[in-house]
C-alpha cells in the first residue's frame, strides 16, 4: 500500500486510529525528479503512465505533478485500464514528451516489456517507481525495495505482538535508504552518460 489514508485503511498516516498499520511503498518522487533534471536538463515534457483504477498510483501522480512544477516540467498523462492498453498509451506519448515516468503501479509493473517495446524503438527513457521495472527494461529508478519494506513491517508486527506498541497509535513507516539503479541496455540504447556524482548500480 502506498498511502494508507487515501486507501481509507487508517484515519491518518501519522496516527492510524484503527487496528491497521504497516510500511508504505511510497517512492521518493522528489529525488527521482532531481535525477531526471540532472540527466536531462533540457527536458520540458514528461509523460506519466499509470492505471486509472489504482488509487495508490493516482496519489503518486498527484504528488509528481505538484513537484514537477518546481522544475518547470509539463506533465502529460496517459492512463490505462488494463495491460492491453499499455502499448497504445505509450505510443500516444511518442513525439510529445522527452521521457516517461511510471509510479509503483501493479498494471504497468506486470507488463513492462510491452511498454519497453515502444519506448526502446522511440529512444524514450522510462523512469520507474520501483527497481523491478528497471530489471524489466526501464531506464532508471530510485528504487523501492520490497524486501526492506517487509523487514520494516516485520519489526512493527513484533513490537505489536510483544505489547510494546498498538497499531492505532503506530505511524505508517517508510523506507529511508534508496538505491539508484539503471538498466545497462537502456543506458546503451539511449547513449546516456550518467553523471559522475550519481551513485548508482547497473542491472542487466
Amino acid at each position: 500500500v502506498t498511502d494508507f489514508e487515501i486507501a481509507k485503511l487508517v484515519k491518518s498516516n501519522d496516527k492510524p486510529g484503527t487496528n491497521v498499520t504497516g510500511s508504505s511503498d511510497m517512492a521518493p518522487i522528489n529525488s527521482l525528479l532531481e535525477l531526471i533534471v540532472k540527466i536531462y536538463p533540457n527536458a520540458k515534457n514528461v509523460g506519466v503512465m499509470y492505471s486509472s483504477s489504482e488509487i495508490n498510483s493516482e496519489r503518486q501522480v498527484q504528488i509528481f505533478k505538484e513537484e514537477a512544477k518546481k522544475y518547470n516540467l509539463s506533465v502529460r498523462e496517459a492512463t490505462v485500464s488494463n495491460v492491453n492498453d499499455i502499448q497504445q498509451a505509450a505510443q500516444s506519448l511518442v513525439g510529445k514528451v522527452d521521457l516517461i515516468y511510471t509510479p509503483t503501479d501493479n498494471t504497468i509493473a506486470s507488463a513492462v516489456p510491452a511498454l519497453i517495446k515502444i519506448t526502446e524503438k522511440a529512444k524514450l527513457p522510462v523512469f520507474a517507481g520501483e527497481g523491478g521495472e528497471v530489471k524489466g527494461g526501464a531506464t532508471a529508478a530510485i528504487a523501492i525495495d520490497y524486501y526492506e519494506l517487509g523487514k520494516i513491517a516485520g519489526t512493527m508486527a513484533a513490537e505489536i505482538l510483544e505489547g510494546k506498541a498498538k497499531p492505532e497509535t503506530m505511524p505508517i513507516q517508510y523506507q529511508k535508504n534508496f538505491k539508484t539503479v539503471f538498466n545497462e541496455a537502456s543506458v546503451k540504447n539511449l547513449g546516456l552518460t550518467i553523471p559522475a556524482d550519481v551513485k548508482h548500480e547497473l542491472v542487466k
